[in-house]
């Protein structure tokens, strides 16, 4: 016996790097899942990063990539559930995890048993992206989904106490916790820390606030002129990017700061490796994958206090936390890490005990155990 199930995401294009976020979670969860015989996997990726329509077998895994012309944005996220809808009818699935808004209510129409992950809390992030009428078109229109989808589906996977509390007066739907899952690389990360080494990892935008850890990074630079930050991650705004590149210049931080770009996991793992810590500034934030991450590779964290962070950080075990905004708070705390390496050995140590319940195989089985009891069938 076998469970079809579909996973509608965001993810890597073929070939490509996944950019972190979503996409490595998903493709993270796909992995896991791909242990279980009894589970026939089918992954539809609908997103204008596609040239031409592929389906691709991968690990007994089957990958539908499904092309999106770049057009305006509502034609666009339209085409995707009218798409996604007619290829879910063909694949039949017996339940269908959606990672994103759209796709659930294309998973509604369809007709299947639906369980939605919900990885950003839309009506918070539309407070951050404010700064384009095509944010504010692009959020509009995100969050009219995001309302639709969480008061038709049935069942609600929370991946942070976070998504509970924005959550739960929103929807009468079932609500599960289960975690973003990590691949067993990063909990088998050798501490090769570099003096003065830092790390943020994610994308360059408003919500992520790479301006604000520069400004920090240049206070920290007055007690540990040595400093240095690498940036792995690509941008999503060109006019925010300038802003970061123009910060960067004007305070003279060159020797201090390497934008990296985009990098793959075996990457990223050297990156933790070589790092003293990692910092974030973010001002929202649902379960950051580079905290994750982070804490698996026994790095202690630096970032503020927002969204779903306080339930990753032990502040003042694992790491710390700091009001979002308060570059000076942020700054000392670097500082802090950086010139007491027993106190970062022991909030790493912390980190990586914490970070256990994250292994990919153990969500994995959490999320089998759901989609069976979701499309109602005995568990083998």
């Amino acid at each position: 016996m076998t469970l079809r199930v579909a996973l509608v995401a965001l993810y890597p294009a073929p070939g490509g790097k996944a950019p972190g976020g979503v996409r490595a979670v998903v493709q993270n969860l796909v992995r896991g899942l791909q242990a279980h015989d009894d589970l026939q996997m089918h992954v539809i990726h609908c997103h204008s990063d596609i040239q031409w329509s592929v389906t691709v077998e991968e690990d007994h895994t089957t990958i539908h990539y499904i092309a999106r012309p770049r057009q305006r944005l509502v034609p666009n996220t339209l085409t995707s559930i009218i798409r996604v809808e007619h290829l879910l009818r063909q694949v039949q699935p017996d339940i269908v995890n959606t990672h994103a808004a759209h796709y659930t209510i294309a998973a509604l129409r369809a007709g299947y048993p639906t369980v939605y992950t919900i990885h950003g809390v839309v009506h918070r992030e539309a407070q951050v992206y404010r700064s384009t009428p095509f944010d504010r078109l692009r959020f509009w229109l995100e969050s009219a989904c995001d309302r639709y989808a969480v008061q038709h589906v049935r069942d609600i996977v929370a991946i942070s106490p976070y998504v509970l509390e924005e959550y739960r007066g929103r929807s009468g739907a079932r609500f599960h916790r289960i975690d973003n899952p990590l691949p067993s690389r990063f909990f088998t990360t050798p501490n090769l820390e570099e003096e003065g080494r830092l790390l943020y990892a994610g994308t360059i935008d408003e919500r992520k606030n790479v301006v604000d850890l520069l400004r920090a990074l240049a206070i920290v630079r007055q007690k540990v002129p040595g400093v240095r930050l690498r940036i792995a991650g690509r941008s999503t705004s060109q006019s925010y990017y300038r802003r970061v590149q123009e910060f960067v210049a004007a305070e003279g931080l060159e020797p201090n700061v390497e934008f990296l770009g985009l990098q793959n996991g075996a990457d990223m793992v050297r990156e933790y490796a070589h790092c003293a810590a990692v910092v974030l500034a973010s001002r929202q934030e649902t379960a950051p994958m580079a905290v994750l991450e982070a804490m698996a590779a026994a790095k202690p964290v630096v970032a503020t206090r927002v969204g779903g962070v306080p339930a990753l950080v032990e502040d003042g075990r694992s790491g710390f936390t700091v009001e979002a905004g308060d570059v000076e708070a942020l700054a000392q705390r670097v500082v802090d890490l950086l010139m007491n390496e027993n106190l970062r050995h022991r909030m790493g140590q912390r980190a990586r005990q914490l970070a256990e319940r994250f292994h990919v195989q153990k969500i994995a089985a959490q999320y089998r155990q759901l989609y069976y009891d979701v499309a109602g069938k005995k568990m083998p």
